[in-house]
């Protein structure tokens, strides 16, 4: 009996002509824009793949967009599976193996990210060196697709460190952009750390916090898949936050940045 996983390779190849993938790219919604830069475009929203399991606006929302940069071949996913919206580990761990059998040689995963380090800004772009895992969740968890071997998985640089050196230098050479690389502390969500869990976070050695990314990362080691995490800094944590934090804050701040944000990524996919 085949696997989700596999069924799914198939129909998408099919359905979206998919001869080769060069990189792989998972963006949030709110930074679909990207999608505008590519060529040669075909596109299926997940909600018209055979047997995908889907939650809430994902339905009508999230989709592949098949296309080309640059003269390389790119698989955006505009939107990602959240373990906050109710997916199983294995719904995320799924969603990665996708990628990788269909062909991907990279995978790139962007995030908007809370600073809780002073020297690090609001419209900051980070590259995520290494991660702490406190969401309390584990995408290998009972893990049923185990073509990759030994779900024991090594996760030292677990970060691809040419592609983070590839990301540097197009930024502070083509857009005079200063990229800092730090540490990503992920905890479940949706709701934001609170005061406390801010300060452990930062005692323990984070730079910044966010929700989806670490297992997306874990998944992509486990199937060998070179990845890179970019974070747009959207806020401050409440460590460092003047008054409460809003969403709509949140919003107006990566709404200024996400111009150069976009840029800097289109780049980085020309040079690597």
């Amino acid at each position: 009996m085949e696997h989700f996983v596999d069924n799914t390779v198939k129909f998408l190849k099919t359905t979206l002509n998919i001869d080769q993938i060069d990189v792989a790219i998972i963006v949030g919604s709110n930074y679909e824009g990207f999608a505008e830069r590519l060529e040669n475009k075909s596109e299926i929203m997940f909600a018209e793949i055979p047997d995908m399991k889907l939650l809430g606006k994902d339905k009508r929302e999230n989709k592949f967009i098949y296309g080309s940069l640059a003269g390389k071949k790119v698989l955006l996913s505009v939107g990602r599976l959240h373990f906050n919206n109710g997916y199983a580990s294995q719904d995320i761990a799924n969603f990665v193996f996708i990628l990788k059998e269909l062909g991907a040689k990279r995978l790139v995963v962007t995030t908007s990210v809370g600073s809780i380090n002073k020297s690090i800004h609001v419209g900051s772009v980070v590259a995520v060196a290494d991660h702490i895992n406190l969401t309390g969740r584990n995408a290998l968890f009972g893990c049923n697709y185990d073509r990759y071997g030994s779900l024991f998985v090594d996760m030292d640089n677990c970060y691809d460190t040419y592609m983070t050196d590839v990301l540097c230098n197009t930024a502070k050479k083509e857009l005079h952009l200063k990229i800092k690389k730090g540490v990503l502390v992920e905890f479940a969500g949706p709701t934001v750390e609170t005061l406390s869990e801010s300060k452990f976070s930062k005692l323990i050695g984070a730079d910044f916090s966010g929700f989806n990314v670490v297992n997306e990362v874990i998944c992509a080691n486990y199937c060998d898949l070179p990845v890179i995490a970019i974070g747009l800094v959207t806020n401050y944590g409440v460590l460092y936050s003047a008054g409460r934090l809003k969403h709509e804050d949140i919003v107006y701040n990566r709404n200024l940045a996400k111009s150069y944000y976009l840029e800097l990524l289109e780049r980085f996919v020309r040079n690597i």
